[in-house]
């Protein structure tokens, strides 16, 4: 077999440390150099954890492969960083200084925080040093893991914060601080925005930018950097452009802080809020409506109902749907069987509020919905409904319009009826046709499943129901009989 040249066997030997992450014949350098930080973290965990006996078989083969290519050689250096004695993650970021790249400043801020405290000033000067040769790029590739430090419990908290973000707070690595600002991990941006609402000139604009970004952290950080240190002014400027912030936190903090200053224009603020996509921002932008004796908010969403105005009406259904009286039944009736599944949910749920409870006209209509959302409204929800379901309804159940999905519904929620009165019920049923004696048999055999679960039953209503079952007063087969008042007996 040839010999394989230092370069060569370098590769090999990485691709060896980082068996059982990549597949035979893949490039485990290309591998490492395309990992997240926090891929590298976890990486670097295991390799540190690694059952095998250490040694510096990586550093060794690095001394004598100094023509290996740089990405070779800072793989190497990266797993030897990581291994088990500290010695060699010394001698490993000793040798990383002179090969600046993500590789090797990722793995020397991961040894800021190492158990060995020579490590961590070994790796403190190496990350001073990184920091000035590496390119704007490779700094924000690896700088989430200077992020990670700030709940590290062995780093320096004060080298941390005069070398690190000192740094990142002077005016010439405004671009580095400029890329953080837009960094894809949000801790990361969070932290750059900490720093830039502090240092940089341009606070303004990236105050307005911060506003709407997507992590409610950095926007609420943004809206209070605006009320402390924002002129009345920007205040009303930026307020209105967090009106439309992702955070509803801010979108609330936003209407608030406009209706304090009484801007021009505040009533549509207000009105637009009511129409909000978080109920938080309705209920808010709903009081200040009673507040300011305008027009009441549940008058404005029936309208935009009714009017199905573009834009509004879903979210003026959401809402009334919170706030649903009884005048307001008929609309939402009127409404489901026109909208989609998602909103008929919404219909249900306000149909519940104004009426106080699910009764039998609003069953009938929500069991022919299939899937369990709107059932686990009608579950939860008062069952006036039992109150209304005599023994004909209950019957007429399976030829007089409900749907097999409505009666598979019903089956599911009459366990709900106490124990016993659940059984009377099925007693009083006197079915007249077949397909009522079918029905009866399924509702029979749904009690059935259920009976085994707990409930009260006195000795008068015990022999009662025995008497009825043992003389005759139902219409079931004396098996099922028999079958129930055994159940009623173990009870």
């Amino acid at each position: 077999m040839p010999m394989l040249d230092p370069g060569a066997k370098l590769q090999a030997m990485v691709d060896g440390y980082l068996k059982g992450n990549i597949d035979d014949g893949e490039d485990g350098v290309g591998w490492l150099h395309a990992q997240s930080p926090r891929m590298l973290v976890d990486i670097d965990g295991r390799r540190r954890s690694w059952w095998a006996p250490r040694s510096s078989e990586l550093l060794e083969c690095l001394r004598v492969s100094p023509q290996a290519p740089a990405a070779v050689k800072a793989a190497a250096l990266f797993l030897a960083g990581a291994d088990g004695n500290g010695r060699t993650r010394q001698a490993a970021l000793q040798r990383m200084d002179a090969l600046a790249g993500r590789l090797t400043l990722s793995s020397a801020l991961l040894r800021c925080n190492d158990w060995v405290p020579e490590v961590r000033v070994v790796a403190q000067q190496v990350v001073e040093v990184l920091l000035s040769r590496c390119s704007i790029d490779d700094v924000l590739a690896a700088w989430p893991l200077a992020v990670r430090l700030q709940d590290a419990q062995r780093v320096d908290a004060d080298w941390r914060r005069d070398t690190l973000e000192g740094w990142l707070s002077a005016p010439s690595q405004r671009a580095v601080l400029g890329g953080l600002l837009v960094h894809r991990d949000s801790l990361t941006r969070l932290s750059a925005h900490a720093i830039a609402f502090d240092v940089h000139p341009e606070r303004v604009a990236i105050r307005a930018r911060a506003l709407r970004d997507s992590d409610p952290r950095i926007a609420r950080m943004a809206f209070q950097d605006l009320l402390d240190e924002g002129d009345p002014s920007q205040v009303v400027e930026q307020c209105s452009i967090a009106l439309t912030a992702p955070s509803s936190q801010v979108r609330a903090s936003a209407l608030r802080t406009l209706v304090a200053h009484e801007v021009e224009g505040i009533d549509v603020f207000v009105e637009d809020a009511l129409f909000d996509r978080a109920r938080a921002v309705r209920s808010l932008a709903a009081f200040l409506v009673r507040q300011r004796h305008a027009t009441p908010a549940i008058e404005l969403w029936r309208s935009a109902l009714a009017q199905q105005t573009a834009g509004r009406w879903r979210v003026a259904l959401e809402a009334l749907a919170d706030h649903a009286v009884a005048e307001d039944v008929a609309l939402l009736r009127s409404l489901y069987p026109r909208v989609t599944a998602r909103h008929r949910r919404n219909c249900v749920r306000g149909w519940i509020r104004a009426e106080g409870g699910a009764g039998l006209a609003l069953l009938r209509v929500a069991l022919e919905e299939p899937g369990r959302s709107i059932h686990e409204l009608l579950t939860h929800a008062q069952a006036d409904w039992v109150a209304e379901l005599d023994a004909p309804r209950l019957l007429a159940f399976c030829h007089d319009g409900p749907s097999p999905v409505a009666q598979t519904g019903l089956l599911r929620l009459l366990p709900h009826v106490p124990l016993w009165q659940h059984l009377e019920l099925l007693l009083d049923a006197v079915p007249q046709r077949q397909d009522e004696r079918a029905w009866h048999l399924r509702l029979v055999e749904n009690w059935l499943r259920v009976s085994e679960g707990y409930s009260p039953l006195s000795a008068a209503r015990r022999q009662a129901l025995l008497t009825r079952l043992e003389h005759g007063g139902h219409d079931l087969s004396n098996a099922m009989a028999q079958r129930l008042a055994e159940a009623v007996r173990q009870a």
